[in-house]
């Protein structure tokens, strides 16, 4: 079974791919052109076709202009696993928390520590943290879906 977290801000993209217990990472930098960003995206989901990719939901900022940027980003990535044909969820920060954790109350830095005291020295920030715990939450909603 593979799951691809996703995780992103307004400057890249993170991917977690977990395939079992093997966990590897690719990030994509948002470019000028949003053709661009879609093909970037394209080429990660391409080369490791997931059972289930988790989209982590956008999120509101308070500066306006990063609230955009995030949101074309956010729908930059569905246009991409759309191209794709990906079986895809978006799921907000508690979702896939409470699903990877067991409990969503947990800070960046507290998902980071997790997240690299499981996978060890590969989790190298905490959007690979994060984009792992998404990988690990995908993975076990298909397990609730298969059994």
């Amino acid at each position: 079974m593979r799951t691809i977290g996703i995780d992103y801000d307004s400057h890249a993209v993170h991917f977690a791919v977990l395939e079992e217990e093997e966990l590897s990472f690719y990030r994509y930098h948002v470019g000028d052109t949003l053709f661009d960003v879609v093909v970037g995206i394209q080429v990660v989901l391409r080369a490791h076709p997931a059972d289930l990719v988790i989209v982590e939901a956008p999120i509101y900022i308070q500066n306006p202009k990063t609230s955009f940027k995030l949101a074309q980003v956010h729908t930059l990535i569905r246009l991409a696993c759309e191209k794709e044909s990906c079986k895809y969820e978006i799921l907000g920060v508690t979702a896939w928390k409470k699903l990877t954790f067991g409990f969503a109350k947990l800070t960046k830095q507290e998902v980071f520590e997790l997240m690299k005291t499981k996978y060890g020295e590969i989790i190298s920030d905490t959007h690979f943290a994060d984009s792992a715990a998404m990988a690990v939450a995908g993975q076990k909603l298909l397990e609730s879906k298969s059994g």
